[in-house]
């Protein structure tokens, strides 16, 4: 919604004012650049806007929208002159559908199926190649029944894929002792503030180890995510927040690789592990 009225602003000039600005704090009120009007305002022309959005998990974003006319102010004649006849193909096609929509009442289509059928499903999947295109007939997102030929590179890396996804399939069913276990995490989100917490999921010796690293945290996260990836790797029922990883301890052999040990709780039913992963 602001990258949309950002996008009005450019286009017509007129900046809306902000009808809630009933209480600016005195300091922001000396700066010059910085206004906050009650009502709209016509400047003589906007250039550019930023739009900042902040999401969940402290992910957030910066985009900034330049004017077209600056844009195409870069473009030669020849440049221009194909940019815009692909731009009026392209809002005539669009005037068509969104007046077919309003005349027909089918201006939203949900999808009941997949633009692919059984038969196509592993092309789909696994040739880069494959795309999906409207169907003339129909109108409707479907996949031609043949694809272009790939390059002899790209029928390399097919194959590359096709065998490694094939053996990701075969190590997930061939046994509870040959699935794979793989675990990401942010540095930032191991408080080593928390004493519990750092008690709780990890043992005196990772704690020491941890405390010596160059970067304490690092070494932390580092850990934890080779403990969760043991949980996936042994399939150990998941028990959320009230698991303590303490029963999982990462060490290290004489050679600096890691070394996985668990405790009899997660032994029960598994082979003891042993992994090589990140420290």
């Amino acid at each position: 919604m602001d990258v949309n009225g950002c996008l009005q602003v450019l286009n017509s000039g007129l900046v809306p004012g902000n009808r809630n600005a009933d209480n600016v704090d005195k300091v922001m009120e000396k700066f010059d650049y910085i206004v906050y009007p009650s009502r709209s305002i016509q400047p003589d022309g906007i250039k550019a806007f930023s739009v900042t959005s902040f999401g969940f998990g402290q992910k957030g974003a910066q985009a900034i929208g330049i004017h077209p006319n600056y844009l195409f102010a870069t473009l030669d004649k020849a440049q221009y002159t194909a940019y815009a006849a692909k731009v009026s193909a392209r809002q005539k096609k669009a005037y068509r559908y969104f007046h077919d929509g309003l005349i027909n009442n089918n201006m939203f289509r949900a999808k009941d199926k997949s633009p692919y059928d059984e038969a196509q499903r592993s092309n789909v999947f696994l040739d880069p190649m494959a795309r999906v295109d409207t169907d003339k007939k129909t109108s409707l997102y479907a996949y031609p029944k043949h694809t272009p030929k790939p390059s002899a590179a790209m029928t390399k890396k097919t194959a590359e894929t096709r065998t490694m996804v094939e053996s990701l399939a075969k190590t997930q069913t061939a046994g509870p002792n040959t699935k794979v276990g793989v675990d990401v995490e942010n540095i930032e989100a191991i408080n080593m503030e928390n004493e519990t917490f750092i008690g709780r999921n990890f043992t005196e010796a990772e704690q020491a180890y941890c405390g010596k690293a160059a970067n304490p945290q690092a070494s932390f996260a580092g850990r934890w995510s080779a403990k969760e990836a043991v949980f996936k790797a042994l399939g150990v029922q998941s028990k959320g927040a009230g698991a303590a990883l303490r029963e999982i301890e990462i060490g290290c052999d004489e050679n600096g690789a890691p070394v996985v040990q668990v405790s009899k709780l997660l032994k029960t039913g598994q082979r003891s592990a042993c992994s090589r992963m990140l420290c």
